[in-house]
């Protein structure tokens, strides 16, 4: 008897947290409605019944391994264009305390920013805005541009002005640095060398002592 009743005890208590959950999901995205309107919320949210949710989610998938039938994936993923709808979306999982994943248009190969419990996905990808000052040496960036956009655009405007930031030009600068940093004078011709090592000539020291 004991058995029966702590089954259905948790039976109810199970239904009850599913019904909470459910009813939490439903207010946040009334209020990210609330906040977007009718017309942008369908462009800008992307449900797991959206064929479309899959799409934006794989877009920058580079590891193979997180694009499977069996990989868990977000109920929702928004897809901000101003600065004011992210700030809306903060609002409103605060409001409702959801947790959120943020993902800033760049690769991920260990699946940080697509695969986990967190239901809620904020991808930056159509934030990517770049403006390059070259009298002042500095560049203002958008979180969902790659390293490789940056580069371009101040190929652009001067040879001889760079920012350092790797070779991988999938990268998203908002998961690679945040809170600036100024382009640096560089010559308009440089020489560039590899130098290749095997694990027999001690390639894992040498990385080592570089990192």
């Amino acid at each position: 008897m004991k058995l029966s009743v702590s089954s259905l005890v948790f039976a109810l208590l199970f239904s009850f947290l599913l019904e909470t959950s459910a009813s939490t999901d439903e207010n946040f995205l009334q209020c990210l409605t609330l906040h977007f309107g009718n017309d942008s919320i369908s462009k800008l949210i992307y449900s797991s019944s959206n064929s479309l949710n899959s799409a934006v989610l794989k877009f920058n998938i580079r590891n193979n391994r997180f694009s499977t039938p069996s990989t868990p994936i977000p109920q929702v993923i928004v897809t901000p264009l101003l600065i004011s709808h992210v700030q809306a979306t903060l609002n409103c999982s605060l409001k409702h305390g959801l947790h959120l994943r943020v993902r800033s248009g760049g690769h991920d190969y260990e699946g940080l920013s697509y695969v986990s419990p967190v239901p809620f996905v904020l991808d930056l990808i159509n934030l990517r805005n770049i403006s390059v000052d070259i009298e002042n040496s500095f560049a203002w960036v958008q979180s969902g541009a790659t390293v490789g956009e940056v580069y371009y655009w101040i190929a652009n405007k001067s040879r001889t002005l760079r920012f350092p930031a790797g070779l991988c030009h999938t990268m998203g600068v908002g998961g690679h640095f945040s809170g600036g940093g100024g382009l640096v004078p560089v010559p308009s011709n440089v020489t560039m060398v590899t130098v290749k090592r095997n694990l027999e000539q001690n390639a894992t020291k040498i990385l080592h002592r570089w990192q």
